[in-house]
């Protein structure tokens, strides 16, 4: 009999249910939103539609295995040497090539607990010990806590900017410090990948990709701001030594040529990008009115998206179906430790404003049961 691992073996694979696409089947909703994933509910990007079409006729070869031109054009942009940038598909796939570089089963990483769910699922299939420490009052990450705990069995610690589920956001001069007293020989993760809104939503948002340290390496993505996460592309930026390792474990040929493509076309959507970036601002503050309004506990984000705490699992599993039931759908947090609690993404305007009906007719009825 072939032997699997015992770490292996206490992994739950992911087991897809009713598509996205198909959740509201037979319902005959007049309006429905999706807001469970954080995605850009505008669509992609124009410019990179019309370069993943063109990119098509060259479907045939291989992709440029290190991404060079989209490489090269996100170096000057992040003023930065091509050596200290490199492409992956999505943030996630450069996330698990950091486990098989720089961690070895029965390391130690240290995060937050509530943070962005994946990074639980890579450490055990890579069988490293992951450490969490409590979050602080409004949902952050507590530095000082992650700083108390780190030894010399800590190979790395990550960090999310702001966090998801959550919202909350690290400002510059607390994360600077942090990164500051952290030893070399400890590699920092941060992951930005909403990181787009991030520098419109706050003067104080810090960016890592400036620090050039021998031990920090910054994720972002083009998911998000740019709408490609059916794409899967994302970089990270960090010291030569790192990046180069990083490329030692990278599959040869991802991403993909209409990956390629669509990032540097991206890149030049001006447009775009501000009208997702004010989309997203019209519709957080549609939200905090609402909410506020409605007297409910969320956290102030600084990504698109909002994290809503209702206080007990029940009452949230009872929002989120009721919700369910009249074509909006949020996203529950059982898997990211807080059950008690619904992320919803800002979508279109007009998603964001069916979001904000639906949930005031749940509330009032809520409040009369």
């Amino acid at each position: 009999m072939i032997q699997i691992p015992e770490y292996i073996q206490q992994l739950q694979a992911y087991k897809p249910g009713k598509s996205v696409q198909n959740i509201f089947e037979g319902k005959n909703f007049e309006r429905t939103a999706v807001l469970s994933s954080n995605e850009n509910n505008l669509g992609p990007s124009p410019r990179a539609i019309q370069a993943v079409t063109e990119s098509l006729m060259q479907a045939h070869m291989y992709p440029e295995p290190a991404s060079n031109a989209l490489r090269s054009k996100l170096a000057y942009r992040l003023g930065r040497a091509e050596e200290e940038v490199i492409i992956g598909n999505g943030s996630d796939g450069i996330l698990s090539n950091i486990f098989k570089a720089f961690l070895k089963p029965g390391d130690e990483m240290l995060t937050s607990r509530g943070s962005f769910v994946a990074v639980n699922v890579m450490a055990k299939m890579n069988n490293v010990h992951l450490l969490k420490v409590d979050m602080k009052e409004g949902y952050a990450f507590d530095l000082t806590a992650l700083l108390n705990r780190i030894n010399q069995q800590t190979k790395a610690v990550y960090l999310c900017n702001p966090n998801n589920p959550t919202g909350a956001m690290m400002g510059k001069e607390e994360l600077e410090a942090f990164i500051s007293k952290v030893p070399e020989n400890v590699l920092v993760i941060i992951d930005e990948a909403y990181s787009d809104f991030s520098f419109q939503l706050s003067n104080d948002f810090p960016d890592t990709t400036q620090l050039q340290l021998p031990n920090v390496l910054t994720l972002r993505t083009f998911s998000k701001a740019y709408g490609l996460a059916g794409l899967r592309l994302g970089y990270a930026v960090g010291a030569p030594k790192i990046i180069e390792t990083l490329f030692k474990v990278k599959l040869t040929f991802d991403p993909s040529i209409a990956a390629q493509a669509a990032g540097i076309a991206a890149l030049d959507d001006y447009e775009f990008v501000t009208q997702t970036i004010e989309t997203t601002k019209i519709g957080l503050a549609l939200y905090y009115d609402a909410f506020s309004r409605l007297n409910l506990n969320y956290i102030p984000s600084f990504g698109n998206f909002v994290m809503i705490d209702f206080g007990t699992p029940e009452k949230a599993h009872e929002i989120f179906q009721a919700l369910l039931e009249r074509g909006v759908f949020v996203r529950p947090l059982d898997f990211f430790e807080f059950p008690h609690c619904l992320r919803i993404s800002v979508g279109t305007i007009a998603e964001s404003q069916l979001l904000v009906e639906k949930l005031t007719e749940v509330m009032q009825l809520v409040s009369v049961s």
